[in-house]
C-alpha cells in the first residue's frame, strides 16, 4: 500500500520560538518533494507572523494545517492554571525530559481550565486560518510523573466527579501499592476491566472526567468548523491514563495513537511500561499479557486489534527521527514499523519535521 503521511512541526513552546520561517521552508521543501503529505500539525509557539506564514505556505502546497495544541500541560506558561492535586494532597510536579516541554499537568475537572484553553486559542491562534486543531496532553499524568500522580487528580472538584467510588478504600489501596490496582483484563476495544470492583469504578469515572473534558473542547472547536484530532497513548496504556479510546473516537475526526517503540521519554511504550509496573511487587498479570514487552511485534499486533473497529480515522504515530538520549529509532526499525502498520493508508511521522533525518526519506 502506498502511504500518505501526516507530519508534526514543533515551532516551540508557547513562550519559546525554535525556528524561523525560511529555515522551516527550506527543510519542508525537500520533504514535500519526496513524500505525499496530507496534513501538517504545527505548534505551539504563539508568534502570529510565523504561524500565518506557515499556514499560507502549506496551503499553497495543498496541505491541510492543524494547530498542535497541548491542553492539560504547558498551558501554565500562559495562564494561571489549576494544577492537579495528588492523592497525598500535593501539587503535581514537573517532569523535564524533552527540552521546552514541562509535562506538568493541570486538573481536567474544572471549568476554569477548559476556559483557559479556549482563551489561549482565541487570543493567539483564532485569526490564523488553521484547518483544524490537534489536541495533545489529553490525559492524566502517567506513572512517569511519579506513583502518586499516576492516579490522577484528587482536588475537591475531581473527587465530586468520582461518584459511587469509595475513595477511602481507593486511597488505602494506593498507599499500600495493592496488587488489585493492577489486576484485570482488556476487552476487545482496549478498555481495561479491573478485578476489584471499587478500582474498576474508580478508573471508569477517571475516564469519564477526561472524556467530558475532551467533549467540551471538541464541541467548541467543531463550532468553529475546525477538524479535531486527538493524541492518544498506545492502546495498552491509554485507559490507564484516563483515555477511553472508543468514547474519544466518537467525538473527534481522527486519533493518533502514539506507537512509540523506541522512545525513552513520556509516551514511549517501554518507558511508560517500566514506570508503571515497577510500583507493584506482583505485576504478573500485566507482564504476562504483554510478554513483558508492550512494544514487541506481537504486542503491537494485539493492540492494533483494539484499534480495528473504532468509529473514526486512525493515523498511528511512529518515530521517524532519532534523538540522542531519547529516541533510538534507525532505518531498520523504521522498515519494521512500516511493515507492522502497512494496512493504514495514513501514518503520522513523529515527531518533528525539523529533526527528520533525510536519509530515512528513501525508505518511506
Amino acid at each position: 500500500m502506498s502511504h500518505t503521511y501526516t507530519l508534526q512541526l514543533h515551532t516551540g513552546s508557547f513562550v519559546h520560538q525554535m525556528h524561523m520561517f525560511d529555515e522551516i521552508k527550506e527543510k519542508a521543501e525537500r520533504i514535500i518533494k519526496k513524500l505525499k503529505i496530507s496534513d501538517i500539525i504545527l505548534g505551539w509557539n504563539t508568534d502570529e507572523k510565523l504561524n500565518q506564514q506557515l499556514v499560507s505556505y502549506f496551503h499553497e502546497k495543498g496541505i491541510r494545517v492543524l494547530l498542535w495544541l497541548p491542553v492539560l500541560s504547558e498551558t501554565d506558561q500562559l495562564k494561571n492554571i489549576t494544577m492537579i492535586t495528588t492523592v497525598n494532597g500535593t501539587q503535581g510536579e514537573r517532569v523535564n525530559v524533552i527540552e521546552h516541554e514541562s509535562f506538568s499537568f493541570s486538573c481536567p475537572g474544572t471549568q476554569q481550565n477548559i476556559d483557559h484553553v479556549i482563551s489561549i486559542y482565541e487570543e493567539y491562534f483564532s485569526d490564523i486560518p488553521f484547518d483544524g486543531v490537534f489536541i495533545d496532553k489529553i490525559r492524566f499524568p502517567s506513572f512517569a510523573n511519579g506513583y502518586e500522580e499516576g492516579f490522577g487528580c484528587f482536588c475537591q472538584s475531581c473527587q465530586e466527579k468520582l461518584t459511587g467510588v469509595d475513595l477511602d478504600e481507593i486511597k488505602l489501596l494506593i498507599h499500600n501499592h495493592d496488587h488489585s490496582l493492577l489486576a484485570g483484563q482488556y476487552d476487545k476495544e482496549g478498555i481495561y476491566h479491573f478485578d476489584h470492583q471499587e478500582v474498576d469504578a474508580f478508573y471508569k469515572q477517571r475516564a469519564n472526567i477526561i472524556t467530558d473534558y475532551i467533549i467540551a473542547l471538541t464541541t467548541y472547536f467543531s463550532s468553529r468548523h475546525l477538524i479535531v484530532g486527538a493524541d492518544i497513548y498506545a492502546p495498552f496504556l491509554a485507559y490507564h491514563v484516563g483515555q477511553n479510546t472508543k468514547k474519544i473516537s466518537e467525538v473527534v475526526d481522527f486519533i493518533k495513537p502514539m506507537m512509540y517503540r523506541y522512545t525513552e521519554a513520556p509516551a514511549g511504550m517501554r518507558y511508560e511500561y517500566q514506570a508503571y509496573v515497577q510500583h507493584f511487587d506482583d505485576s504478573k498479570c500485566f507482564r504476562d499479557y504483554w510478554d513483558d514487552d508492550p512494544a514487541s511485534d506481537e504486542s503491537i499486533k494485539k493492540q492494533l486489534e483494539f484499534l480495528s473497529d473504532l468509529p473514526t480515522h486512525v493515523f498511528p504515530g511512529i518515530e521517524i527521527n532519532p534523538i540522542d538520549g531519547i529516541c533510538s529509532t534507525d532505518q531498520s526499525k523504521l522498515k519494521q514499523n512500516l511493515e507492522l502498520f502497512k494496512d493504514y493508508s495514513i501514518i503520522s511521522l513523529c515527531w518533528d519535521l525539523m529533526q527528520m533525518d533525510e536519509t530515512f526519506l528513501n525508505i518511506l
